[in-house]
């Protein structure tokens, strides 16, 4: 009752399993979340979807390669949606490169949608709030947990076409999320280097 009474009040928008509008790519995947969290303004079933994940320690050069990839896509294709994870890095990079684009962009989250993480990223949350939105498969009160966000990678993957990593250590989030993915049958696209 407490969490209906919170996404009621917050217009959170709450998606079911067998929900129609549910995401079809989500829907595919064996461990997609029964039910989840979405607030913001976009189609989580539109046509084309990409997920950008790197590593939190991201170099200038990283982020540059970022920023025109996403550049360079959002010429060709304004109707994608860039998907990651609000993180340090790459993650925050990519939604960046998104919104300066003006493509929408969805960060999902390891933690309820009442905390942002790291709280450093709220002005971005923000903004990504009005051109994308922040997805959670986590109750509202739930705080950060390491193990959360290893479970948040298979949306970030699930919900995507394709993830690209653009640079990542030898072990990471970024090649949880590409393992998941390449499970998934989905393709998993890399910056050489």
């Amino acid at each position: 009752e407490k969490e209906v009474l919170y996404v009621t009040k917050n217009n959170i928008r709450t998606y079911f399993y067998l929900d129609n509008d549910y995401p079809y790519r989500l829907r595919q995947c064996d461990d997609s979340p029964v039910v989840f969290f979405f607030k913001g303004n976009c189609d989580l079933n539109s046509p084309k979807i990409l997920s950008v994940v790197g590593t939190r320690n991201a170099t200038a050069r990283g982020r540059e390669i970022c920023n025109r990839i996403i550049g360079e896509l959002a010429s060709s294709y304004s109707d994608l949606i860039i998907v990651s994870g609000l993180a340090y890095g790459i993650d925050i990079a990519s939604h960046k490169a998104a919104l300066a684009a003006g493509l929408p962009t969805i960060a999902v989250l390891g933690h309820g949608l009442k905390t942002i993480y790291p709280f450093v990223h709220r002005q971005t949350a923000d903004s990504i709030l009005k051109q994308g939105g922040l997805l959670s498969d986590f109750l509202s009160d739930v705080l950060p947990q390491k193990n959360n966000f290893i479970k948040r990678n298979r949306i970030i993957a699930g919900i995507s076409d394709a993830t690209l990593i653009i640079e990542s250590g030898i072990k990471g989030g970024a090649l949880i999320t590409a393992d998941i993915a390449g499970s998934y049958n989905r393709d998993v696209l890399a910056v050489p280097g």
